[in-house]
Parts: structure tokens; C-alpha cells; sequence
């Protein structure tokens, strides 16, 4: 996985937690509408996923990765993607109701 893709994937998680901070400090945020913004999030990393493991079965196709390559490359991102899921649960968790009225 290349870096623009990390960086892709890290500026995705900072835009939640930015959408999330600003929601949360408004008086009429409601929990669902965090829940929402995290879904479209979660949803933008599965297709950051989708388009680099079609980028790895291409290259795998056209024998410019070997296989060992293309599975390390799969595993990792998946391994990723899977830590930026939770990074955004973890952000949205933070804006629950219980907490939001404490």
C-alpha cells in the first residue's frame, strides 16, 4: 500500500473526527446523526479498500506481483482499513448520548 493511500485513509478518519466534534458541540446533534456521518466514512475506507485490492489483482494479473506480493499487500490492507473502522468507532463512541449530556 502506497502512502497516498495511508495518507488517504488517515485524512478520512480526521475528517469524522472533525464532523463528529463539530455535530457533538451542537446544541440540536443528535447521536444518530454522528452514527450517520461515521457509516459514510466507514463506507469511503471500504472503497479506498475495494480500489487498491482491484489495483493488486491487476498488477498480480499482469505479472508485476508476485502472489506472495498481492496476499502481503491484501492482508495489510485489510489490517489497515480494519484499524481506521475502529479509530472511527472509537471517535463516534465518544459522542454516545450518556455522554453527550454529561
Amino acid at each position: 500500500m502506497n502512502i497516498q493511500t495511508k495518507f488517504q485513509i488517515d485524512l478520512t478518519v480526521r475528517s469524522f473526527a472533525y464532523v463528529a466534534k463539530q455535530l457533538g458541540t451542537s446544541p440540536s446533534a443528535q447521536f444518530a446523526q454522528i452514527l450517520n456521518e461515521a457509516e459514510r466514512h466507514r463506507q469511503a475506507l471500504r472503497l479506498v479498500q475495494r480500489d487498491v485490492l482491484e489495483f493488486a489483482n491487476q498488477q498480480w494479473r499482469e505479472r508485476t506481483l508476485t502472489e506472495t506480493a498481492f496476499q502481503r499487500l491484501r492482508k495489510e490492507a485489510e489490517r489497515v482499513i480494519e484499524q481506521a473502522q475502529g479509530k472511527i468507532s472509537r471517535i463516534a463512541a465518544q459522542y454516545s448520548p450518556q455522554k453527550l449530556a454529561a
